[in-house]
Order: structure tokens, then sequence, then C-alpha cells
């Protein structure tokens, strides 16, 4: 499997310290725990780069990764049920909004979302706000190594009503070269247009 050279550069909280060379920006976005540090720990080519933990609300800033492709990676902190002071999590809210519409490096999103609860109403209304802003986005389906076939099958007709979907696993691998293949591809477009 083909994979990306990731490195941690930073952690911003909000607007602070974002990176302002220009070069595109791929956002990582979910629910709390639904494994987004793990995703990208399984397209990195060398050990772990990205915290993970069975705890959620793990992420609290946006955590920024150079890639050898040229572009970033942005983990934002997830959203709904976190361990969390609620001043913080209306915090991450405001840093979410703000990033998704307003950073203009943004290429794309990949909004993960877990295969076992595919029509959740947070995920639908990030879909819907994904949709709204017009970048292109994509659904990675998570923990697709979870379900039987016949199970897989109609979880990813459920989240396709959301957009395009890929159900990926960070445990087998599944689904990681095509979910490379999106983001370098969308980085390139995007980044020539610029």
């Amino acid at each position: 499997m083909a994979k990306l050279r990731i490195e941690f550069l930073k952690s911003c909280p909000g607007k602070t310290g974002l990176p302002v060379d220009g070069l595109p920006e791929m956002a990582f976005i979910g629910r709390s725990n639904v494994g987004k540090s793990s995703l990208i720990n399984r397209l990195n080519s060398g050990p772990k780069v990205a915290r993970t933990s069975s705890r959620p609300g793990c992420t609290q800033y946006i955590n920024i990764f150079t890639t050898n492709k040229n572009f970033y990676i942005a983990d934002l902190p997830g959203y709904g049920f976190a361990k969390a002071p609620d001043r913080l999590r209306r915090q991450w809210t405001e840093w979410i909004g703000w990033y998704l519409r307003e950073r203009q490096t943004l290429r794309g999103t990949i909004l993960l979302v877990d295969s076992r609860h595919p029509d959740l109403e947070n995920d639908l209304s990030m879909a819907r706000f994904l949709r709204e802003g017009g970048k292109p986005y994509i659904i990675a389906l998570t923990k697709s190594d979870k379900l039987k076939r016949n199970k897989l099958a109609q979880s990813v007709r459920t989240a396709g009503e959301m957009g395009p979907v890929i159900p990926v696993s960070s445990v087998d691998g599944n689904g990681m070269n095509e979910l490379l293949k999106w983001l370098t591809t969308a980085t390139a477009t995007h980044s020539a247009r610029s």
C-alpha cells in the first residue's frame, strides 16, 4: 500500500500559529473518538505521529502535520461527546467553523463517520455544513473491519446520502489507497487553481 510520509509539525490553539506559507491543507474532522488520529497513523509510512486515546476529546487543538506530498493535514478537535468543559467545547466549535469556512488554504475535508453509526445527527449536520461550504469533501467510513460485508454495504448506502464514501479501517488498511489517491488528487488539482 502506498503511504504518505507524515510528520507532526505543531498544535495550534485556534487561528494562532497556523501555517502561513500557502501550501494546501486537508482537514480531518469527525465526532470525538471516531478514529481521526488512528487513520492519520495508518496513512503514515513511518511510526505513529498522532496521539491516540480511548478517551473522547483527546485532540484539543488544531494539530498540523506535514507530508511528503507538499500539503498539510489539519487534525481538528472532535465534535459531539467529549470529556471536556463546556467552555472548551464551545471554543472547539468556533475553531472548527472558522477553519472549515474561512481558511483560504483548505482544499478539502475528510469527514470521518463510524461505520456502525452512519446516520447520527451531528454527522449529518457536519456533512450539510461541508456541502454548503462548496469545497471538496469525502466521507471516510471508519472501523469498517468491525462489520460483516452485508452490514458494511448497508452502512455505505446510508452514509452515501451525505456524500461520496470510502470505507476505511485503521486496523487492516482497507480503503487506504483510495483515500490517499483522493487526498493527493484534491490537493494537486486545487492547489494548481489557486
